[in-house]
C-alpha cells in the first residue's frame, strides 16, 4: 500500500462533499434505508407480539413470567424471527445502498438525481442484492457470536475479522448494480481484485465516513452537553442531539456509496467521475 493511494482517498473523500453539495438529493436514500428498516421491524414486532396473544392470550403480554415462558417454550421460533429481522434490515440498507451507488453515477455524468431511476435500478438487481445480504447478515451474526463470548482474543479476532470483511467486500453493492452482467460469485471476485489493486483507496474509503460520522456524533453530543450547562431546557437539547445524530448518519452512508461508486467507475470505465480530481485517480489499476 503505498502513501499516493492513501492521499487518493482522501481526496476522494473531499470530493464526495462536493459531489453531495451538487446533489443533494442523493442524501434522500439513506433516509429511506432507515425509514424502511424501522417500519418493517414495527411490523415485525406487531407480528411477532399478535401471534404471542393468539397462542398464549393477552395475559402473556400483560403478566412478565408468562410472556417470559412463551419465549422460552419457542425459542427456535424466536432466533428465526431475529435473524429474518436481521436479514430484512440488511436488505433494505443493501437496497437503498445500491439506489445511492446507481444515482452516484449518473450524478458523476453530468445528470439529475432521480429517485425513481435509482430505486428501478437497484430493483433490476434485486437477486444478487438479496444474496448479498444474506451473507452480510450471516456473517454479522457470527463476528455478533464472537464478540459475544467473553474472551479478549475473540473480542480482537472479530474486530480483525468485521474490519477485513468490510473492506474486501466494499464494492460488492456496486458489482452488483452497475454491472449486468454480474453474477453472486462474480460480486465477490470482482470486489476482492479491485480491492487488491486498490488497497489505500479502499481502506480510506472503509474508514474515513465513518470517521466524519464520528466527529459530527461527537461534536453534537459535546454541544448538547453545553446547552444543558447553561440551563437550556429538554424541548431544545433533544432536536439538537436528534438532527445532529441523524446527520452524521446521512453524511457517512452517502459519502461512502459515493466513494464505491467512484472507484468502480474508474475501474470499470477508466475514465475519472466528473467532479473528482483527475491527478487522485492517476495510476489506479495501474493506469
Amino acid at each position: 500500500m503505498r502513501l499516493t493511494q492513501i492521499k487518493r482517498g482522501l481526496g476522494m473523500t473531499v470530493d464526495s462533499f462536493a459531489t453531495i453539495r451538487r446533489n443533494p438529493k442523493l442524501l434522500v436514500f439513506p433516509v429511506l434505508a432507515g425509514a424502511g428498516a424501522v417500519a418493517f421491524l414495527a411490523l415485525l414486532f406487531g407480528s411477532t407480539l399478535g401471534a404471542i396473544v393468539g397462542v398464549e392470550g393477552v395475559e402473556a403480554v400483560e403478566t412478565g413470567t408468562a410472556l417470559e415462558e412463551t419465549v422460552s417454550d419457542n425459542t427456535g421460533i424466536i432466533v428465526a424471527a431475529a435473524f429474518l429481522g436481521y436479514l430484512s434490515t440488511t436488505f433494505v440498507s443493501v437496497f437503498f445502498t445500491a439506489a445511492l451507488v446507481a444515482e452516484s453515477r449518473e450524478a458523476f455524468a453530468g445528470n439529475g438525481v432521480s429517485l425513481r431511476r435509482g430505486i428501478a435500478a437497484a430493483w433490476g438487481a434485486k437477486y444478487q442484492l438479496l444474496a448479498w445480504a444474506v451473507v452480510a447478515a450471516t456473517v454479522g451474526i457470527i463476528i455478533d457470536a464472537i464478540e459475544n463470548s467473553d474472551s479478549i482474543v475473540s473480542d480482537v479476532f472479530a474486530a480483525v475479522f468485521g474490519v477485513a470483511w468490510s473492506i474486501i467486500t466494499f464494492l460488492v453493492v456496486p458489482v452488483a448494480v452497475l454491472d449486468e452482467d454480474s453474477s453472486v460469485r462474480g460480486m465477490f471476485t470482482r470486489s476482492g481484485r479491485t480491492f487488491k489493486q486498490n488497497i489505500g483507496e479502499t481502506i480510506v474509503g472503509v474508514f474515513a465516513p465513518r470517521i466524519i460520522g464520528g466527529a459530527i456524533a461527537v461534536l453534537t453530543i459535546g454541544a448538547v452537553v453545553g446547552l444543558l450547562e447553561l440551563g437550556v431546557t429538554g424541548l431544545v437539547v433533544i432536536p439538537v442531539l436528534v438532527v445532529g445524530l441523524v446527520a452524521s448518519q446521512l453524511l457517512s452512508m452517502t459519502i461512502s456509496g459515493i466513494i464505491k461508486t467512484s472507484l468502480y467507475v474508474y475501474a470499470t470505465d477508466g475514465r475519472r467521475p466528473s467532479g473528482f480530481d483527475s491527478n487522485r485517480f492517476d495510476s489506479i489499476l495501474g493506469n
